[in-house]
């Protein structure tokens, strides 16, 4: 007789998030997986923000391999693993699972990147644009050095004419690229707020974070629900507030902002005068310099 999937662990119930990652033998395998440095509340989030925040990562896991490669591996061979065991009565884990699903992501990763190398690719080109009369617009942006894992965050307000109100860069220490994110829209909005600002509009390139606004009421126990909650706060302060998703070819300012938070103590620093090192970027998209985007056609 076949074993019951509860039978794997003795666990008395199954559910996606307890196969993929809460069982003691995927367990197993993903602290194989992780770096040290990596996300503490990785084991916490629940089934779908975990699987959206790992996918669309930024990170690397290593210089040549993304972290979302080896994370997708890594899920379908424990759920290959475990499909092995109740059905062909495999017990055991392969002695070096690390092994076995890297050199398998490697080897996709690689052809991969190679099809791409050698597909017709279309260039695209964007531009920042100011916002609507009577409107403000806030871009933020956060960072990562990999190999400190060091984060943070920054973010300008412009008016509808291009000119700087103000800015900031914060760093905030050890963190995951979402955290940064995260928090980076945290100061800003409550930026605007101290400048009373009550017609606002925000552009992140972080497509997760963008879902985590928008999606705030269903959390549930998300480790960044109480930040995300927070942001939401300071959205209905400011009054009329939306977020959008751009690419980062139209947040350049923010990304040098939140680059330069690595030059910072802990804490933020607030900007109320352009600092002089963003200028250049500044006047390209006060001008409208397009800047290209390559997309696979």
């Amino acid at each position: 007789m076949s074993k019951r999937y509860y039978d794997v662990c003795g666990w008395c119930s199954e559910s996606i998030i307890h196969i993929l990652r809460d069982c003691p033998r995927a367990r197993s395998v993903w602290n194989s997986i992780l770096q040290p440095n990596h996300n503490p509340h990785f084991f916490l989030a629940d089934t779908q923000p975990w699987l959206l925040s790992n996918i669309f990562a930024k990170g690397n896991w290593s210089d040549q391999l993304p972290w979302s490669v080896v994370f997708i591996f890594t899920c379908w061979y424990i759920w290959k693993w475990r499909n092995n065991f109740i059905s062909k009565d495999k017990e055991d884990l392969p002695y070096t699972p690390r092994r076995v699903i890297v050199s398998a992501a490697n080897e996709w990763f690689q052809i991969f990147h190679n099809s791409i190398g050698h597909s017709e690719k279309v260039q695209a080109f964007f531009v920042w644009v100011p916002p609507s009369t009577g409107y403000c617009k806030l871009n933020v942006d956060g960072s990562k050095r990999m190999a400190s894992g060091c984060i943070g965050a920054g973010g300008v307000i412009r008016d509808e004419h291009g000119k700087w109100i103000s800015g900031f860069s914060v760093n905030l220490g050890m963190g995951q690229v979402l955290d940064a994110e995260c928090w980076g829209l945290y100061f800003g909005l409550k930026l605007a707020v101290a400048k009373g600002l009550s017609k606002l509009i925000v552009e992140l390139d972080s497509a997760v974070a963008v879902q985590l606004i928008h999606k705030a009421d269903h959390l549930d126990c998300h480790p960044l629900a109480p930040l995300i909650n927070s942001c939401c706060d300071l959205m209905k302060q400011v009054g009329d507030c939306v977020v959008h998703h751009i690419y980062r070819e139209i947040n350049c300012v923010a990304d040098r902002l939140a680059n330069w938070s690595h030059n910072l103590d802990l804490g933020v620093c607030v900007l109320d005068i352009a600092p002089p090192w963003a200028s250049d970027l500044l006047d390209e998209d006060l001008i409208g310099i397009p800047r290209a985007r390559l997309f696979c056609s």
